[in-house]
C-alpha cells in the first residue's frame, strides 16, 4: 500500500497533464508536465538518485515537447494515447535492463529484502503487469474505448499493486521453504499397532543415527538401533593394536576417524546435546592445537583467532588490512548462522515460517548476503595473495578434497575451530559414541551391535521397520538410516518402492571423497602439534593425540595418524573392476599390496619433513585405503565424507515415506555436521522437539572401553 501511494505521488506531472488534457489544454499540459518532471528529476540529482521512471517520464515529456513544436496539432491529438504507450515502453525497457521500476520505491519499504532474487521476482511482475496495463489503456485512448473500459483496467491494476506484492512474496518464501527438502510427507503417527516391536527403528550406529535415536528415546519413543560392526560410533570409534618394541609387549590405541571435534564450546550445537541427554560430564575435552606447513613456511595457529589473524598479518603485511576484515565478516557470517540455534536446542537452522523468512535479511545480514554464494568470492573481496588465502583455506580439508568448491554456508562453519576451538575427547573418540549409547538405553532403547539389516519393510509404500540379516522382522512407525545413502535407497529398500525418478538421481549422484590414511606407533613423542596441516611436498594431515592424552600409547611412546584425502574418481580405481570381484582375494593381490605399500611409504616420506627420521621410530604400522574403510564402514568406495554436495539429499526425508536420512547423506563432513544432521532427523519425525529441550543434570564422567577394528 505504501509503495501504491509513493508511485502515485510520483505521478503527479502525469496526473496534471491528463488533467489539462482534459480541459482541451494540450499545450499547457505538456509543458507544465515537463516542467513538474524536470523539478522532480532535478531533486532526484540532487540526492544522487536515478528512478528509471521519472528518468523515463522526463524524457517522454521532452519527447512529446518536441513533437508539440514541430506538429502542434498531431501532438494535441495524440498526446494522451502517446503517454501511456510511453509509460508501457518504460515498464518494458526497466525489466529489460533488469531494473523494474517499480523497484526502486518498494525499497525504500522493503530494504531488508532489496537485494533479494524474491525481491526482483515480485518487481519484474508487478512492472510487467504495468507495461501491459499502460499498452491496454493506450490502445483504449488509440481507438477511443468507453471510458468505463479505462476505469476497470485502472482499479484492476491498482488492486493487484496493493495486495499482489505481499501475496507474492509469501507464495515465492512458501516455495523457497519447501525447495530446501527433496521430499515432503506428512509426520508419522506414533500411535501403538498391532504386530509394532518399537517406534523407530535406526539403521547404523554412526553419530548422527545415534544423535537422532537418543533424542527419539528422550521424547518417549521406542528406539532400536541396529549396527553391522562390533562397535558402535560409524568413523568415530578406537580400536588398540598390539606390537613389541625391544622385546616388551606395547599396546596403542588409534582413532578410526574423527579427531577434532568441533561444536562443543558452551551453548554448542554438540555441547548442548549432551547436557540435554544428561551426558556432558562423561566426557573430558582437550584443546586441540594446530600447525600448517605450506610453501610459504609454517605456522602454529594461536587459541585465539584474533592472535591468528594478527599473525597472519605479520607474515602477509601487504594483506593486514585485508586479513583482519575477512575475518571479522566470517565471524558475522558465522554468528548470523547459528544465531538461530538459541530456540532449536542449539541446533542452528533457517528459518520455516514466512515472517522469520523476512526478518532474516534484516536479523543475519552477513549470513543472508553470502551463505550461498562462493567462499572464494568472499574471500577474494579481501585478500589476493594466494600464499595468504592457503592459510585461510588451510581447515577445507575438513569438509572435502576440493573437487567442489565450497560455498560460504559450507565453509565458514569450519572456521568454529579458531572462533572456539576443536577438541579432542580424553579416552579416544569412541568415548562419545558411548556416551550416546549409555543415553539411548538409559532412556530405554536399544543398540544392538553385530546386527546387519538387510533391508526396508515397506508397506503402502511407506517404510514400515526392517529385515535383519538373520531374517528377523522388526516393525516400527518409521526407519532412520545411518547407513550410507546409495546403499540405503539401492541396495536396503526394495526397487519396486523407489520412484525412478529417485531412483535415477541416487544411481548418478556421486559420493564424496575417500582417504588414505597411515596409523603409526612410534618409540617417541616428536615435537609438533597435535594437528599438523601439511600442504606438500603432497597433502597430509598428521594428527598425534597422544599428545593430549597419552593413555593412548605407552610411556615415551606416541600414536601419529596420517591422512591423505582421496578424490572420489580416484578412490574408485581402488576396487575391483568388476563389482561381483571377490574382495578377498583382491586385497591380497600383489598390485593391490604394492600401490598400498607405496602411497603408505610416500606419505610418511612427507611427515618426515616436519618429523625428521620419522620412519626410524615405527614401531607399529597399519595402512587403510578406500578400499578398507568401504570394507568396515559399508561406504560407497570408502567414502568418508557421505555424499558429494551435489549428490547429497535436501532435509532428511528420503523418497519413501517414513524413512528418514541422518548423516552425510544430506549435510556433508564432520562430527558436528552430523550431530547437526541427526537433530533434524528426529526434528522431521516430531515437529517440536527441538524447541522443548530440558536439559538435566549429567551424569559422572565413566571409564572407555574401546573395542577391536582390525584395520
Amino acid at each position: 500500500m505504501k509503495t501504491f501511494l509513493t508511485v502515485k505521488l510520483v505521478l503527479v506531472p502525469f496526473a496534471v497533464f491528463w488533467a489539462l488534457l482534459a480541459l482541451h489544454q494540450p499545450s499547457w499540459a505538456i509543458w507544465l508536465g515537463l516542467g513538474l518532471s524536470l523539478a522532480g528529476n532535478a531533486w532526484r540529482a540532487y540526492r544522487r538518485e536515478l528512478f528509471v521512471l521519472e528518468a523515463g517520464g522526463l524524457a517522454l515529456f521532452a519527447a512529446l515537447a518536441a513533437l508539440s513544436l514541430i506538429a502542434p496539432a498531431v501532438a494535441a491529438c495524440n498526446a494522451l494515447w502517446l503517454s501511456f504507450a510511453g509509460l508501457a515502453g518504460i515498464s518494458a525497457l526497466s525489466l529489460a535492463a533488469r531494473r523494474p521500476w517499480t523497484s526502486d520505491y518498494s525499497r525504500a519499504a522493503h530494504p531488508d529484502n532489496a537485494d533479494t532474487p524474491q525481491f526482483f521476482l515480485v518487481n519484474a511482475a508487478i512492472t510487467a503487469l504495468w507495461a501491459v496495463l499502460f499498452g491496454a489503456i493506450a490502445a483504449c485512448r488509440y481507438v477511443d474505448a468507453p471510458s468505463e473500459v479505462i476505469t476497470a483496467i485502472v482499479s484492476v491494476g491498482a488492486l493487484i499493486s496493493i495486495f499482489g506484492p505481499k501475496a507474492a512474496i509469501h507464495l515465492i518464501l512458501n516455495r523457497m521453504a519447501a525447495s530446501r527438502e527433496s521430499y515432503r510427507w506428512p509426520t508419522p503417527s506414533f500411535a501403538p499397532f498391532e504386530g509394532q516391536d518399537c517406534d523407530v527403528v535406526v539403521i547404523g550406529s554412526g553419530i548422527g543415527g545415534l544423535t537422532a535415536a537418543a533424542l527419539l528415546a528422550d521424547a518417549g519413543l521406542k528406539v532400536k538401533v541396529f549396527e553391522q560392526h562390533v562397535v558402535a560410533g560409524g568413523y568415530c570409534h578406537t580400536y588398540l593394536r598390539k606390537a613389541h618394541h625391544r622385546g616388551r609387549p606395547v599396546l596403542y590405541r588409534f582413532d578410526a576417524g574423527p579427531h577434532d571435534f568441533s561444536g562443543v564450546q558452551p551453548g554448542g550445537p554438540f555441547a548442548t546435546l549432551l547436557q540435554r541427554l544428561g551426558v556432558g560430564n562423561r566426557i573430558t575435552w582437550d584443546r586441540v592445537t594446530h600447525s600448517f606447513h605450506t610453501q610459504a613456511g609454517a605456522i602454529d595457529v594461536p587459541p585465539d583467532w584474533r592472535d591468528y589473524v594478527r599473525l597472519l598479518g605479520e607474515r602477509f603485511p601487504a594483506s593486514t588490512a585485508g586479513i583482519k576484515e575477512l575475518f571479522d565478516e566470517i565471524k558475522a557470517i558465522f554468528d548470523d548462522m547459528f544465531a538461530t540455534a538459541a530456540g532449536r536446542g542449539g541446533v542452528p537452522g533457517m528459518p520455516s515460517s514466512t515472517d522469520e523468512l523476512l526478518a532474516f535479511p534484516r536479523n543475519h545480514p552477513h549470513a543472508y548476503r553470502w551463505m550461498n554464494r562462493p567462499f572464494a568470492d568472499l574471500v577474494a573481496s579481501y585478500v589476493q595473495d594466494p600464499a595468504a588465502v592457503a592459510f585461510i583455506n588451510g581447515l577445507a580439508g575438513y569438509i572435502g578434497d576440493g573437487s567442489e568448491p565450497p560455498t560460504c554456508a559450507r565453509m565458514v562453519p569450519i572456521f568454529g575451530y579458531y572462533f572456539h576451538g576443536g577438541y579432542y575427547p580424553r579416552g579416544g573418540s569412541g568415548v562419545v559414541s558411548d556416551a550416546l549409547v549409555a543415553a539411548i538405553e538409559a532412556r530405554g532403547g536399544e543398540v544392538k551391535l553385530k546386527t546387519p539389516v538387510a533391508r526396508i519393510l515397506v508397506e503402502n509404500d511407506t517404510a514400515a521397520g526392517v529385515v535383519l540379516g538373520n531374517g528377523a522382522t522388526v516393525r516400527a512407525r518409521a526407519v532412520i538410516s545411518n547407513a550410507d545413502l546409495k546403499r540405503t535407497l539401492l541396495d536396503l529398500v526394495p526397487s519396486e518402492a523407489l520412484p525412478q525418478d529417485a531412483r535415477r538421481w541416487i544411481t548418478e549422484a556421486a559420493p564424496a571423497n575417500s582417504c588414505f590414511s597411515v596409523h603409526l606407533g612410534l618409540d617417541c613423542v616428536p615435537d609438533i602439534r597435535p594437528s599438523v596441516h601439511l600442504h606438500a611436498p603432497m597433502r597430509v594431515g598428521l594428527a598425534m593425540m597422544s599428545k593430549l592424552d597419552p593413555t593412548a600409547a605407552p610411556a615415551g611412546h606416541s600414536i601419529l595418524s596420517l591422512i591423505h584425502l582421496v578424490p572420489h574418481a580416484e578412490a574408485k580405481s581402488w576396487f575391483p573392476p568388476e563389482p561381483e570381484h571377490d574382495w578377498k582375494s583382491w586385497r591380497r593381490s600383489e598390485a593391490y599390496l604394492r600401490r598400498k605399500q607405496e602411497l603408505g611409504d610416500r606419505m610418511i616420506a612427507a611427515a618426515e619433513t616436519v618429523i625428521p627420521n620419522l620412519s626410524q621410530h615405527i614401531v607399529y604400522r597399519t595402512d587403510a585405503s578406500p578400499v578398507t574403510y568401504a570394507r568396515y564402514d559399508w561406504a560407497s568406495f570408502g567414502s568418508i565424507y557421505g555424499m558429494s554436495h551435489a549428490g547429497q539429499l535436501k532435509g532428511s526425508k528420503s523418497p519413501l515415506r517414513n524413512l528418514v536420512i541422518v548423516g552425510g547423506g544430506n549435510i556433508g563432513a564432520g562430527i558436528e555436521a552430523v550431530v547437526i544432521s541427526g537433530a533434524e532427523a528426529a526434528e522431521a519425525l516430531m515437529p517440536g522437539l527441538l524447541a522443548s529441550a530440558r536439559p538435566v543434570a549429567s551424569e559422572p564422567a565413566a571409564a572407555t572401553s574401546p573395542e577391536l577394528m582390525p584395520a
